[in-house]
């Protein structure tokens, strides 16, 4: 009988959670913390996939400031709807929905909170699809292209379906037999994170519902193959939300134009900055030295961290706020989320996780690695 390789991503399924509940310790004892990547998932995720840092596969923030290729002009229309009504969010799901399908965009394409007064001023970076060829702006190939090389059947889960129907396309695929590479996708622990924080009633839930399911997956693929290898993994930990930062507020009422004087991105947990004109950076970093919230990151951190840009696409000030404050309103929100990510990497909560059930002869360290062990499964 032949082995299966299974892949499960658990979007924010961070190591201290894993350590906090000992999710699956029998199942899967082999297990370590990962070293996550400063960004979110949209930074993470690429990175996974392709096995290289930011500064190489070219994903960072969904937002940047681009007003010469925006795709957003018409969003100029929308600008007097005052917030209760602009930023509600069926509102922007339909806004969103609508215009993904007007631009052609196949890759995941949200505009949250973003201002629509803002909109024509900003591009947006995931047009393609990740997990598709081509859809990796430095042009790497994903684990899933060498896959398809290595002549091993294959499936991979569709990202735009809830758990549950990927849970049962897999299961209907290992029932056949027939696959040798799996990668299923999973983002329900990470909307229950932001939704409720990291502990309580619904997360116990969530955190019960996916055991179920990894064990009802092992379960069938055991009664099919000789062998079963699974390996559970995540882009990043959550962090509960301690404080909220009103800092966009703050900084309008300097009297600063957006578009005149500056460019700028709230991102949940960070803000970038583009300056226009003579002067303007020195002000606004001298305006932020007074901050307590967070700190600038400076250029030789983000070249450690592998997510400095040499032309500067995402952002040429970065401000991080302290893990557990969160802006808002932001660019993302309006208001408080229970739970957030992307802080400080080395913060202890930021860790994602790797966790399997046979030993691997090279257990990934930092998320990027991952593809590696992926690459090898197909090799093996």
């Amino acid at each position: 009988m032949e082995a299966l390789d299974l892949f499960v991503f658990a979007d924010a399924l961070g190591w201290t959670q894993v350590e906090r509940r000992g999710f699956l310790r029998d199942l899967l004892p082999h297990r370590g913390p990962c070293d996550t990547i400063f960004g979110y998932s949209s930074t993470c995720d690429p990175s996974i996939l392709t096995g290289r840092l930011p500064a190489a596969h070219g994903h960072f923030s969904f937002f940047v400031y681009d007003p010469a290729h925006s795709p957003f002009g018409w969003a100029r229309a929308l600008g007097w709807l005052p917030e209760l009504v602009a930023g509600h969010h069926r509102v922007r799901n339909r806004v969103s929905r609508w215009c993904a399908r007007r631009l052609g965009y196949t890759g995941y394409f949200q505009l949250y909170s973003v201002p629509f007064r803002r909109l024509p001023w900003l591009d947006y970076t995931e047009k393609r699809d990740l997990y598709v060829p081509g859809g990796i702006i430095g042009g790497q190939e994903t684990i899933f292209d060498h896959w398809e090389r290595s002549g091993r059947p294959w499936h991979r889960s569709d990202w735009r379906q809830g758990d549950e129907a990927n849970v049962r396309e897999l299961l209907a695929r290992i029932d056949e037999g027939r696959i040798r590479l799996a990668y299923l996708f999973t983002a329900g622990l990470d909307a229950t994170m932001h939704a409720h924080t990291t502990a309580g009633p619904a997360v116990d839930a969530a955190f019960a519902r996916f055991a179920g399911w990894l064990r009802e997956i092992h379960a069938r693929a055991a009664q099919r193959y000789g062998e079963v290898r699974l390996h559970v993994f995540s882009d990043h930990g959550m962090t509960d939300t301690r404080a909220t930062s009103a800092m966009l507020r703050d900084f309008e009422a300097l009297g600063l134009a957006y578009g005149h004087d500056y460019g700028a991105v709230w991102d949940s947990t960070m803000v970038r900055f583009w300056f226009l004109r003579p002067g303007v950076r020195e002000r606004v970093t001298a305006w932020l030295a007074e901050r307590r919230e967070g700190r600038v990151v400076t250029d030789r951190q983000l070249g450690a961290w592998g997510c400095l840009f040499p032309d500067r696409r995402y952002g040429e000030l970065f401000y991080l706020l302290e893990p557990g404050t969160i802006f808002a309103p932001s660019f993302m929100n309006q208001r408080r989320v229970p739970a957030m990510h992307g802080f400080d990497p080395a913060h202890p909560d930021s860790a994602a996780c790797w966790l399997t059930s046979h030993p691997s002869a090279n257990p990934p360290a930092r998320i990027e690695q991952i593809f590696d062990v992926m690459l090898a499964a197909a090799r093996r």
